[in-house]
């Protein structure tokens, strides 16, 4: 199996964890398992790094192009120390975690743009210590555009997303922590509704948005007391405006879920 990089590899970690989470499974094997996961990064000058420059790309918000570009450089500049072969030896101890999982990396069950976001940063590392007669200019500039463009891009931090300048154990207690915060309130009903969201692809999860949006919309269009029109006409507003964003689209849905079982 080729080694990976630390944002595939996090990304199908947690997948685990959060499929152990809904389905009933072993959540301590998993969280054991992502724990011996974040020791080996933790005891990894390289794997740190990257773990840093990956979670720096994913979450920085950057306009000005140049600006951008200046930070991106900096962060991949910082591997200049090490060579692909060190890079790739560290890389190869995160294989045990992953050999179940790694092939199973489909569109129904995981990010796809995350992961090409991940792919990307990763040629531009490795790119950049390639020999001179080695170097994909090519493939360079597609890598660099998919970085650039999601720096520019306006974003908030996803579940998986943990801001912290050390990675250790604390990684994983965080992580746990948000999302049980997070959905904590959320009847059974609910949560077999976020685990189909977990399950499905942005173009499903889209398209499950429009159709809570149009049975909302039909719903609160069916009320007629004057009593609670201006909150009626409210509401309908905020759903007609309301676009589909991968950040927030599992939130709306539930909203939206919510909304409509108190009307029914």
């Amino acid at each position: 199996m080729k080694n990976t990089n630390i944002g595939v590899a996090n990304l199908v970690i947690l997948n685990k964890l959060r499929e152990s989470y809904f389905n009933g499974n072993s959540l301590d094997e998993s969280k054991k398992v992502t724990f011996d996961f974040l020791n080996i990064i933790k005891n990894s000058p390289i794997l740190q790094l990257e773990f840093k420059v990956v979670n720096n790309l994913e979450n920085k918000h950057i306009v000005n192009d140049l600006a951008a570009t200046r930070y991106i450089d900096n962060n991949i500049k910082l591997f200049e120390v090490y060579t692909i072969a060190e890079i790739d030896a560290e890389r190869e101890k995160l294989n045990i975690f992953l050999k179940e999982n790694i092939g199973n990396i489909t569109e129904a069950n995981y990010d796809l743009e995350r992961i090409k976001l991940y792919n990307a940063i990763d040629t531009l590392i490795t790119e950049s210590l390639n020999d001179y007669d080695k170097v994909d200019v090519d493939n360079i500039y597609e890598s660099f555009t998919v970085v650039l463009n999601h720096v520019k891009e306006y974003k908030q931090n996803l579940i998986e997303n943990v801001e912290s300048e050390d990675v250790g154990e604390e990684i994983l207690e965080i992580a746990v922590d948000k999302f049980n915060e997070k959905y904590a309130g959320l009847n059974e009903d609910e949560k077999n509704l976020l685990q189909l969201l977990i399950k499905t692809n942005d173009k499903e999860k889209k398209e499950l948005l429009e159709s809570y949006r149009t049975e909302s919309l039909t719903l609160l269009e069916a009320i007629n007391k004057d009593s609670v029109k201006e909150n009626i006409l409210k509401a309908i507003q905020k759903i007609k405006e309301m676009k589909y964003s991968k950040t927030s689209v599992v939130d709306d849905i539930i909203r939206l879920h919510e909304l409509k079982r108190d009307l029914l």
